[in-house]
């Protein structure tokens, strides 16, 4: 094993552990730091912040054996996991080994293929719901839009009903990803009983979403209703069975499950449904090749999921849209148990080690002229191009996202009838003025103002259209 630490900036008083310097561009910009760092230093980058030694990795090789080959001696950091902990208990975002295996088999079920067409029929039903409140607006705010869509659906696929207060709970869901985000990478956390306002937002909101949770779970299980959804998945699980009507069961242990899916996948797919209608709003042309596409495949029809193998250009547009604006832009810390060597570096045992996607996914080795928003570069031919490992807006290895399929699917088939109904308009002053906010999700700064008009005829088809299996 190499001897020698790969390259990276000077860290200032490295012996006494005050190297502020890489810790407050960590905090304040990111993106634009890391983006840098790889850029001056190479694909492995070494620095300081204050006494962890820190590596952070961007070339798809090295991904690959952070989280896939050698997987097991790069955890998540101890410190991220004991800080999810506080809002989602020991979930499968948390939990390691054997426990971690378990949840992660039973939380699978949800996702099998024989589910798809139940949250297809709730993707339409709800989508067409939120397409009829559009009708005689002339504008809608993307973000509330798209995030009171999702918590519909999942609200209805994973519980089986509506939440109360579902503004609320959707407010405390932003809150307790700040919090988490602000506080895994803290120097110093302040503990969580004094007077201040952000410990006061902090324990309300985990308040709020156990209470709600909690009367779900007990609500079901006093009707003793049976339904086909998740909440009936884990707690008539092998392991909760008994011969009482009532299954015995830890409704801490079932909640947590809750919780993590309802953080996990709520904010993170509406969040990268409102980058996709911004994405969109702005390219007038992709909208009309949407929309010749949706009305070649679907006709008349609403987009359902019996659609989405058949709507190629849709899948590309959502695919680049992940690219440029992956909700998840930061994968959680690992920490390297033992002696490791990345590209001939030496990486020492309890180093951290950061993989930021959004600056693998805009990396012109991988991608060409990455800041255009270029939906072919993910058709069939041009796809195989890409590095594997260089586009991985889901993670990837044991601990990518559980819902990456269903996401993809959510998307398409949103955007396509979206695209059915009407036309998307951006103006681009507000849209030069939109930045990102890079918390536990990369969201917008503030909510996306859209302008909508509703579309009167049938778009004609035009011959730059070709469509055929995995071809456009």
């Amino acid at each position: 094993m190499s001897a020698s630490l790969p390259p990276g900036p000077f860290n200032f008083n490295a012996s006494f552990g005050l190297t502020w310097r890489h810790y407050w561009n960590l905090r304040t910009a990111p993106i634009q730091h890391a983006t840098q760092l790889c850029k001056k230093y190479g694909d492995v980058v070494f620095f300081r912040v204050f006494w962890h030694r820190v590596f952070l990795v961007n070339h798809p090789d090295l991904i690959r054996q952070v989280l896939v080959t050698e997987s097991e001696n790069f955890p998540k950091f101890d410190r991220v996991r004991d800080h999810l902990r506080q809002a989602t208990g020991d979930g499968l975002l948390v939990t390691q080994g054997d426990v971690w295996r378990k949840q992660r088999v039973e939380t699978q079920k949800i996702f099998r293929s024989s589910r798809m067409g139940l949250f297809g029929e709730l993707t339409a039903t709800h989508t067409n719901a939120m397409l009829a409140r559009w009708e005689g607006e002339s504008d809608i705010q993307i973000e509330h839009e798209m995030t009171a869509l999702i918590q519909a659906i999942m609200g209805e696929g994973f519980f089986g009903l509506q939440l109360r207060d579902s503004d609320r709970i959707a407010d405390a869901v932003r809150v307790l990803s700040d919090v988490f985000h602000d506080e895994s990478r803290a120097w110093l956390n302040l503990p969580d009983w004094l007077p201040l306002r952000s410990k006061r937002q902090k324990k309300s909101s985990i308040q709020l979403l156990r209470h709600s949770l909690s009367k779900v779970i007990n609500d079901r299980l006093d009707s003793g209703e049976r339904r086909d959804d998740f909440l009936d998945m884990l707690l008539y699980s092998p392991a909760n069975r008994s011969n009482a009507d009532r299954p015995a069961i830890n409704v801490d242990d079932v909640m947590s499950q809750l919780s993590t899916m309802y953080l996990a996948g709520f904010h993170t797919t509406s969040v990268a449904l409102a980058w996709l209608m911004f994405a969109v709003a702005r390219h007038p042309d992709v909208q009309r090749r949407l929309r010749e596409e949706v009305h070649l495949v679907c006709g008349g029809a609403p987009p359902g999921m019996r659609h989405i193998g058949e709507l190629n250009y849709t899948q590309m547009v959502v695919k680049e849209s992940l690219r440029l604006y992956p909700a998840s832009w930061e994968l959680f810390a690992r920490r390297s148990v033992q002696d490791a060597e990345l590209s001939g570096y030496r990486v020492p045992a309890n180093s951290l080690v950061l993989i930021m996607p959004i600056v693998t996914h805009r990396d012109p080795r991988f991608f060409s002229d990455p800041l255009e928003f270029d939906p072919l570069r993910f058709s069939e031919t041009r796809e195989q191009e890409i590095p594997a490992f260089a586009w991985i807006p889901f993670g990837a290895g044991p601990h990518s996202c559980i819902g990456k399929s269903m996401a993809l699917m959510q998307m398409s088939q949103i955007l396509a009838m979206v695209m059915q109904k009407f036309e998307l308009k951006l103006d681009e002053n507000d849209a030069r003025q939109i930045r990102m906010v890079p918390k536990v999700s990369l969201r917008p700064a503030t909510d996306i103002k859209i302008l909508i008009d509703p579309l009167k005829v049938e778009p004609p088809l035009s011959t730059g259209l070709v469509h055929g299996p995995g071809t456009i």
